[in-house]
Parts: structure tokens; sequence; C-alpha cells
């Protein structure tokens, strides 16, 4: 009988999530109605008083119910939580027009229709008495052990930039009188209206670097070449972590003796002013435990995700030829985390042998940013060499007017797994994603799809330094396609750096390059090289004759720079070209 009950709340639980995602597609906006008690944080069950749906209705929940829970005039026009805003002003819906499957009119500054706001004002006063605004302590058995030691570790108060997305770091000492392992680890938010996530890397080789200790400064997804692994991570909705009893991670003096906050803070208001010195509390051990634990980063690197779409698909694999390539022996998986931003809806990590999977790693049939699930497998799953991890991220863009790209930004997305294993030692370069058809040991060649993607940029090479040349004295970077120039650009397009990802690759590289006269000679020469595009584009499309001068339709003569924007419209006519490819 208790096993009954206790399936019957799990089917009630899940029926409730059928449910509100249901109720979400009825609202404009349903999906990212901000939670006036934690900035950043989605409000999902917008309807009821608990913030994950389910259970008794809020103001607004009550008013949706009595108009047959569908968006009506009647409804968009009330006031159903007093604070003198109407529901459809709140929703992005200020003139009443939207109606089910339609983009609203606005998805930035929302608010919620059932929570009157401000909540501290004299005119919210006892309106809100239901909100729970109650964050949950963080537990872990381990920190309490008489062994147990910590450090606690802020950024100084820092100034938040007003832009969405900053990156910060700070290198900061580990202890290092000892061995130990890192068995648990604490978050403390000051600013909670910024903080998106915290990871802890690991540094190496830092007694000769010119960074800084203790002291905040501007960087990047990477604190830097010297730390680069991930030892620990905190995101919204999180209030610490706790490792398996089996393993921590190493620190001190034979491992780890300095580790790198990168803090991420996402000022969705742009707000100017403002500041931040959150930090966290490190536990460790000098009572090492059997293993030394890993934390191996999966997923896909490269999202494009067009607007309004129910479901875009996205899969990245650590395939089975990088983890026989890249583990030394066997690994256990203790924990597993997915991580996408707001646009996810559901995400998996498989573990495939054979082409067979064996078992799921995790599963968040319901992903939600706000609230994520670390999945813990006391009993290890192990994995083997040959074997392969394979990551598949669902997202809804329904609530978007513009396509969603990879990015650091809250506003883009990701599709990444952090899977926590022991022996470290067996994994010892812990990062398998994907970036398109490209993979993490693809990477380490020297050769990748027949481009010497190392050496390409190098211009003491000769092969590389003659396309340069080639490009450079026959095209005219942003200029009009020169007749000698379209030759060349057909030429080098077919070489394997200039063709697919790795193209895309080397624009990546080309955009990121840390020198700044490198990074402007690459530049110019991508502008060179894509000078004639539109004339290459012209031609697959069947229509090569056409002159640098040409006539429009209404028989005016055009130069080719100044018909650019006719020979756009002429291709976007012809049903089945595919434009963006050459562009």
């Amino acid at each position: 009988m208790r096993y009954l009950a206790f399936m019957m709340c799990v089917i009630s639980l899940l029926e409730g999530i059928r449910g509100y995602q249901m109720f979400q597609e009825r609202i404009p906006n349903g999906e990212i109605v901000p939670n006036p008690c934690k900035a950043n944080y989605i409000w999902h069950g917008v309807g009821h008083k608990n913030a994950l749906g389910g259970g008794e209705r809020n103001p607004f929940g009550l008013a949706f119910d009595a108009v047959g829970e569908q968006w009506t005039k009647a409804l968009c026009m009330q006031d159903s939580d007093g604070d003198g805003k109407t529901n459809g002003d709140e929703l992005g819906d200020p003139n009443c027009i939207w109606t089910k499957g339609q983009s609203p009119s606005r998805s930035s500054g929302l608010s919620h229709p059932g929570v009157c706001e401000p909540m501290n004002s004299t005119l919210c006063a006892g309106m809100n008495n239901w909100v729970d605004c109650h964050v949950d302590e963080f537990q872990c058995d381990a920190i309490n052990d008489n062994e147990i030691r910590n450090i606690t570790v802020r950024f100084p108060k820092t100034e938040v930039p007003p832009k969405e997305t900053t990156y910060k770091c700070m290198v900061f000492d580990l202890p290092q009188d000892g061995d130990f392992h890192l068995v648990a680890s604490k978050v403390l938010l000051d600013n909670v209206n910024v903080m998106h996530h915290i990871l802890i890397f690991g540094c190496t080789n830092t007694s000769n670097s010119s960074i800084p200790l203790n002291r905040p400064y501007d960087c990047a997804m990477s604190p830097g070449a010297e730390c680069s692994d991930i030892i620990g991570t905190w995101t919204v909705g999180a209030s610490g972590e706790c490792y398996h009893e089996s393993s921590g991670i190493r620190i001190g003096l034979n491992s780890y003796r300095r580790a790198a906050f990168q803090f991420h803070w996402n000022n969705r208001a742009m707000v100017n002013g403002t500041t931040d010195s959150s930090g966290m509390t490190l536990y460790y051990t000098p009572n090492l435990r059997a293993y030394d634990a890993g934390i191996l980063v999966v997923g896909q690197a490269y999202l494009y995700i067009p607007p309004g779409e129910t479901a875009v698909t996205a899969i990245g694999t650590c395939p089975g030829e990088c983890t026989r390539e890249m583990m030394k022996n066997k690994i256990y998986i203790i924990a597993a985390a997915n991580h996408m931003h707001y646009l996810g809806k559901q995400q998996r990590i498989e573990l495939l042998r054979n082409g067979s999977k064996v078992q799921d790693v995790t599963f968040d049939e319901r992903y939600s940013y706000d609230t994520p699930v670390v999945h813990r497998h006391d009993n290890p799953i192990e994995v083997r060499p040959g074997d392969e991890l394979k990551t598949t991220c669902v997202f809804k863009s329904t609530s978007r007017y513009k396509t969603t790209i990879f990015g650091e930004d809250t506003s883009k997305e990701m599709c990444l797994g952090f899977i926590t294993y022991y022996p470290k030692g067996n994994f010892p370069n812990p990062k398998c994603s994907q970036w398109n058809s490209v993979s993490m040991c693809d990477w380490r060649k020297d050769v990748i799809q027949g481009c010497r993607h190392k050496d390409i940029f190098n211009i003491s090479i000769p092969e590389s330094a003659a396309i340069f040349k080639y490009v450079m004295e026959n095209c005219a970077p942003l200029g009009t396609c020169q007749k000698e120039c379209l030759g060349a650009v057909k030429e080098v397009k077919n070489h394997p750096c200039f063709q697919g990802d790795m193209d895309k690759l080397q624009r990546m590289k080309a955009v990121s390059m840390e020198n700044p006269a490198l990074k402007s000679t690459l530049l110019e020469f991508f502008a060179a090289l894509d000078s004639c595009n539109v004339n290459l584009a012209l031609g697959a499309a069947g229509l090569n004759g056409m002159a640098t001068n040409f006539t429009t339709s209404d028989g005016s003569r055009v130069s080719s720079e100044a018909g650019f924007v006719w020979k756009i419209k002429t291709l976007l006519m012809l049903s089945s070209f595919a434009i963006w490819k050459y562009f």
C-alpha cells in the first residue's frame, strides 16, 4: 500500500508538471514569468502559489480559472494582484491582442500577474502573505566530521558593470600544508540579483603567473590556461555541493595549490552602481578518501535554435574513439548534472557501449534552470575506454523573436553536462564536448577533416603563406568582387580548412585571437575571402552571366555595390536556394 501511495504521488506530480506546461502556452510569455522572490529566476507555475506549479492557485490563477483557463480580453485587462498594472501589461500584451502561438508584443520588462509588486511597497502591504521566499539551507553530513577544516573565500566588493553578461575571475591560494580532499562547498551569495553561476578551477604551474592573487580580473569562460580543470560548481537554485563519500577533489601540497573563481554576473536590467562580494566556503579533510575525483564536461558547444519552435534538438557526443584515446582505464560516475539556460526543456546524458544503450547518466524530463537536479549514483556507473557518452538537449524557443546560439549570456544557450567521477587519473584531461561535428579528440589531432588546423594561420609554413598571399593580392577586403579575386576565392574555398565546420572554426579562432595585430590581419583576410560571396551565390543559383553593372527590373543600370540589395532580393525569390550557406 505504501508503494501504491508513493506511485500515486509520483503520477500526480508528473501530471501537475504536464499541466502547468500546457497552461504556460495559453498565456503570453507564460514560460518566462519572473520570480519576484529571486532575481533571474522563473516562476514556472504562473497561476499557482508554488513557483514550480501545482497546489493552490494564486490570485491570477483564480482569475484564469474563472474564464475557462484561456487568455481573454477581460482577463488581460484585469489587475489580478492589485498592484496597479493589468495582467496584459505584466505579461507583455498591453494591448490585449495576443493569441496562442503568436509572439507577444514584448518579452522584456515582465512581472508576475499574481504577486503584488514591489513586494515591500505600501500598496502591497498584506497582499503577499502567501508568498514564500524561503531559501533552502545547505546540508551535507560530511561537513560535521571532526577532522573537517574549511576556508572561506570571497570577492572583495567589486562593481558589477551595467551590461547583461560579465565574467570575472580571481585566483586564490588553497591550503598547502599537506594533501587534502575537498569534500563540499557552500555558496555565499551577496548580490542575488546578478549572480548566475560560479565555477572553481584548479590551477597548475602558477608560480610564474602574472595574474595577481585575490584580485578580480576580466576573463571569459575560462580563467586562463593555467586554471582549466573544474573542481567545483554552483548554479542558480543550488545551495552548495556535497561529494560522494568514496572520493574527493585532491588539493594541497601534491595537487592544486591554487584555485580560481569564475563569476558569471547576469545584470539583466543593466543597473549601474551595483556591487557584489559573493564567495564560497570550501570544506576539506586530511583524511583522504579512497579515490581522487574529477569533473568531466560533455555536451554540444555549437547551437543554432531558430525562434518560434516547440522543439529543437541538439546532440553532442564524447565518442568511443575519444574515451579509448583519452582514458587510461575504467572510471566510475558518482554524480552528474545537466546545464542549459531558459530555453532548455529536456536533457539526457546516456552511456552507450558498442552502439547499445547501457543506462542514463542523467535524465531531466522537465528541465528547469532555476531548480537544478544533481543525479547521484550511489552505485557508481562504470565507464570503459571505448564507451560513448551522448548528451541530448531539447529547446523550446516560442518565446524568442531571434535565433539563439551557444554563448555565455543567459539569453543565449548551452548544452553541457558536468559529470563527477573517480579515479581522476584514469581520465586526466576531463573535457570531452563536441563543436558541431568536431569532437574533442579530433581537436587534439594535427589534421581534422583534411585541414591542418594548427598550421593554417602560420605564415612561416609555405602553404599557409601562399594561401594568404594569393587572397590578399587578388581581393579587396569589403570591396567589390574583382575579376581576378573570383577565381582565387573559388580555389581557396575548396581547401579543407575553408569548408564546412573547419571554416567556421578558423573564423572563430580569428575572432578570439588575443594578439590585436594578428586578429586584425586575419579578419582582413576573411573579409577579402568573402568579397565575392554574392557572385558565388549568384553562380550557384544559375546566374553566372551577370555583369558587374547590370539592369534592374525597372530598367536602370546599377553598379555591383549599389546592386547588392537587389541581388539579395533576387536570391530570396529563388524557392530552394540556401543563401545563408554563402554569407
